[in-house]
């Protein structure tokens, strides 16, 4: 015999009375919702102004609105629609979610309730107001008001959770916990992460002035297209007296500009790729300082970040032996990682001298591995790699650290019965320790690709403005030249990157099956 899902006409009237006036509960809250923030947003002053044509609209409604929001109230009306309406056609599981959905309002009205309340009844030095508790019972009245029908109706599916929950199955009730614990957590991403990301992509669109009263204009994506727009012309190097290819201070080939009318369009050379002879492909771009910021913050996570995985690995795997004084060392190793980034880069910075009083230059010279001292952080040719000689130095220890950990939940049963095969070492590694140790792999190069990517200390410190990262660009630009509305299309940018080289981990190192 197939037994089917309870529906709310097979139980009794009173209970087909309950459903039904949460139903209708949940469609008068979708619809005055939507009516009521539609009304809300319209009556914006800023908005108002937008309607009537003297200021942009869309900057206005971003300005106040935002874009999440109305998305979330928009998806939520939606959902509570349909609910309702499979709900009123017997839909057992709907009514189901009916609980959850009422329960979580009716906590979000109260929270909203009490938020209000102390902020309105709060004195406010900037406008004069004195503190009022009657005007923060007043702007909590309106949610205390939902938080009635919905209190009720959440306590009315309490006490008829026997007939509501009969017959329903293990996943249909799995799904519900699993909503039932990620809507506090997603609702505080929502405030402290997606709401201050959406606040920089909106301002991104505009010309906002850093600390500045003046009007603020939409543009678009103008600020996306100076920053991005970049070309590739083939141009020849420069000729010396010889015939030769004039070479610059630091011994690199020397090439001739772009055409006249590009660099009156705003195009300005920031890399040059010898092709071969004495021609090279020419990058240029708008916003040249930008673009090669992006190469330099590239080039340093790439380079950094294999080597600290390459010499975590080998770390991790020499203090995961048994030896003696092994805890010592796995103290002692974290020492660097602890150490503050600027003054670890101030250390290195007395370190990299050019000249003998530089232990750098001091140790090389005298292993012979380089002709002559060397400076390290003027040089153009050299800046990258100290910095990724820094970088690597203190944050190593922290790979090794997150490897470690991986290494030490490998049974070691694996071992003993690949050497009773006759297993190489060499052989277990790939064999045994790399396969088991991936999803590891993958959680560490997300942690230091991420911190790769947002470098700022180390470059602010060693560098300056002689050779910039993509974050110590935005902070140039937001704090020296004040433009908050380009600052922040630079930080969507960075953040865009961050979130591709995180998904191409996740995809390649299969995190999510493991």
């Amino acid at each position: 015999m197939i037994r089917t899902a309870a529906r709310p006409n097979d139980l009794p009237a009173s209970y087909g009375f309950g459903v039904t006036a949460i139903a209708i509960l949940l469609l008068v809250l979708a619809l005055g919702t939507t009516a009521f923030y539609v009304q809300s947003i319209a009556l914006i002053p800023e908005v108002q102004l937008g309607l009537n044509g003297e200021i942009s609209l869309v900057l206005a409604v971003l300005n106040n609105v935002g874009i999440i929001l109305p998305l979330l109230v928009i998806g939520l009306s939606l959902f509570l629609i349909v609910t309702a309406i499979q709900m009123l056609r017997g839909n057992a599981d709907a009514v189901r979610w009916a609980g959850t959905i009422v329960f979580w309002i009716t906590v979000g009205a109260i929270i909203l309730a009490i938020f209000l309340f102390f902020q309105q009844s709060a004195a406010n030095d900037l406008t004069g107001l004195p503190a009022d508790y009657g005007r923060g019972l007043s702007a909590a009245l309106v949610p205390l008001l939902l938080a009635l029908p919905t209190g009720a109706a959440s306590w009315w599916m309490s006490q008829n959770s026997m007939l509501i929950n009969r017959n329903q199955s293990l996943t249909s009730r799995n799904a519900r916990m699993a909503w039932n614990l990620l809507i506090p957590t997603i609702a505080i991403l929502i405030i402290v992460a997606a709401r201050p990301l959406e606040k920089t992509f909106i301002t991104s669109l505009t010309d906002k002035r850093f600390g500045s009263s003046d009007p603020v204009s939409f543009v678009g994506l103008q600020n996306y297209t100076q920053l991005l727009s970049f070309r590739i012309d083939t141009v020849e190097c420069r000729r010396a007296d010889d015939g030769t290819c004039a070479l610059d201070g630091d011994g690199n080939v020397r090439w001739e500009l772009i055409a006249r009318d590009l660099l009156q369009a705003g195009y300005r050379p920031f890399a040059n790729i010898p092709i071969g002879g004495d021609r090279s492909l020419a990058l240029s771009g708008t916003d040249s300082e930008f673009l090669t910021g992006i190469g330099n913050t590239l080039y340093f996570t790439v380079i950094s970040v294999t080597l600290e995985l390459v010499l975590g690995l080998f770390i991790a795997m020499v203090v995961n032996s048994n030896f003696k004084g092994r805890g010592l060392m796995r103290a002692v190793m974290l020492v660097p990682w602890a150490i503050p980034t600027v003054i670890s880069a101030r250390l290195w910075e007395l370190m990299f001298r050019d000249n003998q009083s530089g232990i750098i230059n001091k140790i090389l010279l005298d292993l012979g591995a380089i002709p002559q001292s060397q400076s390290w952080l003027t040089n153009s040719s050299l800046q990258l790699n100290a910095i990724v000689m820094v970088d690597v130095w203190k944050t190593t220890p922290f790979m090794a650290l997150l490897l470690l950990a991986g290494l030490q939940l490998i049974p070691a049963d694996l071992y003993e019965a690949a050497s009773v095969d006759g297993a190489a070492r060499w052989r277990q590694f790939t064999s045994i320790t790399l396969p088991l140790l991936r999803p590891v792999i993958g959680i560490a190069l997300i942690f230091r690709t991420l911190d790769a990517l947002r470098v700022f200390d180390v470059f602010n410190v060693l560098l300056g403005r002689q050779r910039l990262s993509m974050a110590t660009y935005n902070y140039e630009v937001l704090i020296q030249e004040q433009q908050a509305g380009y600052a922040s299309s630079v930080s969507v940018i960075i953040f865009v990157l961050i979130s591709v080289f995180t998904f191409l981990y996740i995809r390649s190192v299969r995190i999510e099956a493991q």
